[in-house]
């Protein structure tokens, strides 16, 4: 192992364990992030960023001088100047930043190494519990690596062992984890719940909602959509399609070929590892989502019985009331009548009654001076009204029809395949009208053409009509 095997790597976690390894730590996050947005990271560039991160920093400064890192070292006595380029000399002798190698523009190269990038980002996923997207993103990794699995011309299928069992197998154990840390997290929350015993402290904590934002942001989406579900069920049947697959004969002969086992064995453990999955998806999976909702349920009721004591500070009303009901029981009637209304001017009740809709139902306006148009049917006869309505056809004919507006882009098109109107000289009102039509028509089956937006607007002599082409439907 390289890291107990080579002398680079023998400092290569003191930053984390000394008195300033939150600056360091804070430190390294910056160079990474800020390498992730030049293509080359310089030495003068890495200062100036810690420069900043210390003039901005909360944290002080705790003076490293008897310690063994010589002129390495960072002192709240130093500049941050100073400070900053005591870091790059100590990142670089644990092995955080590359060697010194002068690059193009003739300054140092200071590149965050691989194992410091990957470490650093491990520690982000297992103590940050910001990362509310964690569930989800091992569900649809899993979904995609089956996925692919299916398809023989994906490349993860030439390797499938090593491309697929593996990240599949991973992304499982993840899952089972993340699961695990959200059953820890409702008996932190439980235990925060039982302390408070000020109804203030009650109130921030309902308002905030702190603990269930930070640890079920991710769950609560997982519960109140039925996207999940519906790729659980997916992955439960490609689980069984793979295990039938040429894919399947192929991750063990890799196994085989990677551990230097026989046919048997790499069957027996490709088998077993299949089954682990299919179990935890079938059973495990469904059983640890069920026991977090009885938590959080459990955790609701904790906190409206908390509520309830703070309110009564710390008194158990039920009891009372339960020996209350007793003594009025053991009591004769007029001694009970006098209690009662005793008991009654303690409390006072008013009544209110409903308020029906009739009671705010807002009146509809009337328009005032509205003459109707109709005909009056006395004033017309049935000839007198045939005759009209054939006149009315003939002379007002459809003429922005179906078909009209297609004998019109027939002609239009010709032998074109399709047409836009930023192409088009528009010069009056029915060209523009049988444009407007074809929009209107694109999505009926009796209109042979297709519409197609292409953004943005063209200026015509009879109006401004959005740019578009016109197409024949295959």
């Amino acid at each position: 192992m390289i890291l107990f095997d080579k002398a680079e790597y023998d400092h290569f976690f003191n930053p984390l364990c000394c008195k300033n390894r939150r600056i360091y730590y804070e430190c390294i996050l910056q160079l990474i992030e800020k390498s992730k947005t030049i293509p080359l990271l310089y030495e003068t560039d890495a200062k100036d960023c810690i420069i900043l991160y210390l003039r901005n920093c909360t944290y002080a400064v705790e003076d490293e001088d008897g310690s063994d890192n010589g002129d390495e070292n960072i002192s709240s006595k130093k500049s941050d100047a100073e400070n900053a380029s005591a870091i790059l000399r100590y990142f670089r002798s644990c092995g955080w930043i590359s060697e010194r190698e002068i690059g193009r523009n003739g300054d140092n190269i200071a590149s965050v190494m691989p194992y410091c990038r990957k470490m650093i980002g491990s520690i982000q996923r297992i103590f940050d519990r910001d990362t509310s997207g964690a569930l989800t993103n091992h569900i649809f990794a899993i979904y995609d690596t089956l996925k692919s699995a299916l398809d023989t011309e994906h490349g993860r299928t030439i390797r499938p062992y090593s491309n697929i069992l593996i990240p599949l197998t991973d992304n499982v154990s993840d899952l089972k984890n993340e699961l695990l840390i959200l059953k820890d997290s409702i008996r932190t929350i439980m235990r925060i719940v039982i302390k408070m015993t000020e109804v203030n402290t009650f109130g921030q904590f309902l308002i905030k909602d702190e603990m269930m934002n930070l640890f079920f942001n991710d769950y609560f989406f997982i519960k109140k959509d039925g996207l999940i579900p519906g790729y659980i069920a997916e992955i439960e049947k490609m689980l069984r399609q793979v295990m039938n697959t040429d894919v399947y004969d192929n991750m063990i002969h890799e196994y085989e070929t990677l551990n230097q086992v026989d046919e048997y064995k790499a069957r027996e453990i490709i088998y077993g590892q299949f089954t682990e999955i299919q179990g935890f998806i079938n059973y495990d999976y469904v059983k640890e989502m069920d026991y977090i909702d009885k938590k959080i349920n459990n955790y609701y009721n904790l906190y409206s019985t908390r509520i309830l004591m703070a309110l009564s500070n710390n008194t158990n009303m039920q009891t009372y009331l339960n020996d209350l009901l007793m003594i009025l029981k053991e009591m004769d009637a007029e001694e009970r009548e006098i209690t009662l209304a005793e008991i009654s001017k303690s409390f006072q009740l008013s009544s209110y009654k409903h308020i029906g809709k009739k009671s705010i139902e807002r009146r509809k306006k009337r328009r005032p001076n509205i003459k109707s148009g109709a005909i009056v049917i006395s004033a017309l006869s049935d000839d007198e009204k045939a005759k009209l309505t054939q006149e009315l056809l003939h002379e007002y004919p459809d003429r922005y029809s179906v078909g009209q507006v297609a004998s019109y882009f027939d002609a239009l098109l010709s032998d074109k395949v399709s047409v836009t109107t930023s192409d088009q000289n528009i010069k009056n009102r029915d060209e523009a009208m049988m444009i407007a039509a074809s929009i209107i028509y694109s999505g009926s089956d009796e209109f042979p053409y297709e519409v197609e937006f292409l953004g943005g607007m063209v200026e015509t002599e009879v109006a401004s009509i959005s740019n578009i082409r016109i197409k024949r439907k295959r």
